[in-house]
């Protein structure tokens, strides 16, 4: 069995169905990954482990959150509970080309708790018993600096235990103090990493980089062996060792929301891999799921319209 760990940050996501009308679920990038990672891997025989490691409250809406992921197949043992915090919160706004806008209230969320020194002694000895973690910058941005020192110590560790690190860079500047701050953390991240899914306009946004496969060269340097550069509806490049090329995006008849494609990509792209396709295949079906998300409100579409791996 390969046992996943998506470590991040799960909210409540309040999207508009009309101006005074808004509809709840439950998101976060690194939620969306493993929800999708879970939908699109088998099942049965039980080949693939897909644990969620976050913190949430105790209050209601905690409750109805672990309860969806249970009932979405994921493994919650690694899910803390913290007294007295709330989960954070988010609202959704799109435009009619489905670009959207966000508005976060998360100051305190329980989230930022879960690499304290009380839970991180908790969480290390079963997290090196994965096979694979996955996080994003945004887990390094809402963490302090002392719980972002104890993850870099997981990550070292793991490294050395022989587990691979799964990266997305998912830069969100409101996150950070300052530009270079969040430049400085993931710079520091990336030597730990083996598989980097980016979005070039973050990218951009922070090391300049003039395009998809320049950023995929400064990657490669830092020893990263297998890196996917996402560019929205432009083609993605893939960079490995051994082959660079672009993979044509699909197209969507009508976008509605594109909260959540680059999540989707990356969990489609990882499920293909786990599934021993090569690298060209894996991109085309992270296209055809994202493809499939923006066409839909939120970030998690319906299981009744998930295309489906094999």
């Amino acid at each position: 069995m390969k046992k996943i760990a998506a470590i991040g940050e799960a909210m409540l996501e309040l999207s508009h169905q009309s101006d005074t009308t808004l509809a709840l679920s439950f998101a976060g990038d690194t939620l969306n990954f493993a929800i999708y990672l879970r939908r699109l891997l088998p099942i049965h025989p039980q080949q693939f482990d897909i644990h969620y490691v976050t913190a949430i409250g105790n209050d209601p809406y905690s409750d109805t959150m672990l309860t969806n992921w249970q009932q979405e197949k994921l493994n919650t043992d690694l899910v803390v509970r913290v007294k007295k915090k709330l989960p954070g919160l988010y609202l959704i706004r799109t435009n009619t080309a489905g670009e959207r806008t966000f508005y976060f209230y998360r100051q305190h969320s329980a989230a930022k708790e879960f690499f304290n020194d009380s839970h991180a002694i908790d969480l290390l000895q079963p997290l090196l018993t994965m096979d694979y973690l996955y996080l994003s910058g945004i887990v390094l941005a809402i963490l302090d600096p002392s719980s972002r020192e104890r993850l870099w110590a997981l990550l070292e560790e793991a490294k050395k235990k022989g587990l691979k690190i799964i990266f997305d860079t998912n830069y969100r500047a409101v996150l950070w103090p300052s530009q270079q701050s969040a430049k400085e953390a993931i710079e520091h991240t990336l030597p730990w990493v083996d598989i980097a899914l980016p979005t070039l306009l973050d990218e951009q946004a922070l090391f300049s980089d003039a395009n998809a496969e320049a950023c995929a060269q400064r990657l490669l340097k830092k020893g990263i062996t297998e890196i996917v550069v996402k560019c929205g509806a432009e083609p993605a490049f893939v960079a490995t060792m051994n082959q660079q090329t672009s993979v044509p995006a699909c197209t969507s008849e009508k976008v509605i929301d594109t909260t959540g494609a680059g999540d989707s990509f990356n969990a489609a792209y990882m499920a293909a891999r786990l599934l021993g396709w090569e690298p060209i295949k894996a991109a085309q079906w992270g296209h055809r799921l994202a493809a499939t998300v923006i066409t839909c409100p939120g970030a998690i579409i319906p299981k009744t319209i998930m295309p489906h791996l094999y």
